[in-house]
């Protein structure tokens, strides 16, 4: 009885926490897109998997000069276990644009398993490049000819590291990840300038429980920290018949989120899914709707063989 109590402590936890800015992008759909909260989920699913999302935040925003717009984001994921070597390695690269700044990253992942108690528990890490760019001549400065204010479009590329730790069993998963550990500096070509890639703990787990025999429940929660600020958000997601899913969830102090989705083929391999985020916090300086869409496609992963010893009346083994 104690498992139908779990999404009431998760409302309870979403609506007593204030949610506090993050500067990394966040996806509504984060239950699908483990790869980027956290390295040590690479190949978890025991599948090879190819993933594009595109996000519009606060769809129809206008910025106060030029075209500022709305922000919006890019990413493209592939993992794959490496059962062999009880292994799983992967890899994504984003594009983040927020009015005259945008941030791209290409990262590598790779994940190490071990048997636990009936589940895997995953030790992962992560390295790659991350790129900041921004455009002075897009800014509007209250006091003109500031010195940390520079002119034209600079990019700066600096190295990034993560590490991770994921548990994964037949009810439940959950995981911990330090991302950013480097927390490069970024100087946009002025000495005096320091714009820190602040570390960011990403903790995020969920409860697999059966409903019916077609009618699975997912309670979730993702906890977001760079040790000065901190966020939560979670929700509820129903899978019925491992082909179609529908759920909802809130993010603290900032939107309520709907989700729906559907595992297409004979094999369910084509994955379409679709997030909706309806704003409630903070109204007054953002638009009210966001919009996320997902593509997946995923193949078998190969087999292990072995070849069989031949053995010889020469040698002994």
């Amino acid at each position: 009885m104690r498992n139908h109590y779990i999404p009431i402590l998760l409302l309870a936890l979403l609506t007593s926490i204030p949610a506090l800015a993050q500067q990394d992008t966040q996806f509504s759909q984060y239950l699908f897109n483990q790869l980027y909260l956290n390295p040590a989920t690479a190949g978890s699913d025991g599948l090879i998997r190819f993933q594009l999302m595109h996000r519009t935040q606060w769809a129809g925003y206008q910025g106060s000069f030029d075209d500022g717009g709305s922000p919006s984001t890019q990413l493209f994921s592939a993992q794959m276990p490496l059962s062999s070597i009880r292994s799983g390695i992967g890899f994504y690269a984003t594009n983040d644009r927020l009015g005259p700044q945008s941030n791209q990253e290409i990262q590598v992942s790779y994940a190490y398993r071990l048997p636990l108690r009936g589940g895997q528990l995953s030790l992962g890490v992560r390295g790659g490049l991350y790129n900041k760019s921004i455009d002075f001549d897009r800014l509007r400065p209250r006091e003109p000819g500031d010195p940390l204010i520079g002119t034209g479009k600079i990019n700066e590329t600096q190295p990034d590291l993560a590490v991770g730790v994921y548990y994964n069993a037949s009810a439940f998963f959950a995981g911990v990840a330090v991302n950013h550990l480097l927390a490069s500096q970024y100087k946009y070509g002025l000495d005096r300038a320091t714009n820190p890639l602040k570390s960011t703990v990403y903790a995020h787990g969920g409860y697999r429980y059966y409903l019916t025999e077609s009618v699975e429940l997912t309670p979730s929660v993702l906890l977001k920290s760079d040790f000065t600020t901190f966020s939560v958000e979670g929700g509820v997601l129903a899978t019925i018949q491992d082909k179609y899913w529908g759920g909802i969830q809130y993010r603290s102090n900032d939107a309520v989120i709907a989700l729906i989705g559907i595992n297409l083929l004979k094999d369910n391999s084509l994955r379409l899914g679709y997030a909706f985020d309806y704003v409630v916090g903070g109204q007054g300086a953002k638009a009210p709707t966001s919009h996320e869409i997902m593509l997946g496609y995923a193949l078998p992963a190969p087999k292990v063989t072995r070849r069989s010893i031949v053995r010889s009346p020469r040698f002994r083994y």
